[in-house]
């Protein structure tokens, strides 16, 4: 009896515990961060949930055509330490943004800043 018990809470914490244990990366896995890029476009989606907060971006390259960026930035909470909340970026919103482009040219990137249509910047730092 006290065999199936084990054997019966073991299979539940073994099924019971992926969600919590799922591996993360580093973000020196998937962006260079001795590269720098620059992208000037209109916000089309915010995404502030973890493990790190999206910021869509379209693009319109200088033929026209529209290339959507995908950017990365901290986890929410380390950003609301810096005054950061769901609402600070809105759709539809200009900015221009510097980071740290993805290995393999993707555009998708790692956001250092954001520069407003207002001239104010917002740095995407954990810290102080």
């Amino acid at each position: 009896m006290k065999i199936l018990l084990l054997t019966t809470i073991t299979a539940l914490a073994i099924m019971l515990a992926p969600p919590q244990s799922k591996a993360h990366h580093s973000v020196f896995a998937a962006f260079d961060i001795n590269k720098s890029v620059t992208i000037a476009g209109v916000i089309t989606d915010v995404w502030f949930k973890s493990p790190h907060i999206r910021i869509f971006v379209d693009v319109t390259q200088p033929d026209g055509k529209i290339t959507e960026w995908n950017t990365h930035g901290h986890n929410p909470t380390a950003l609301r330490r810096r005054g950061w909340v769901r609402d600070t970026l809105e759709i539809g919103e200009k900015v221009t943004m510097s980071g740290d482009p993805t290995y393999d040219g993707s555009p998708k990137m790692f956001i250092r800043t954001i520069i407003r249509a207002d001239g104010s910047i917002l740095e995407n730092k954990v810290g102080r």
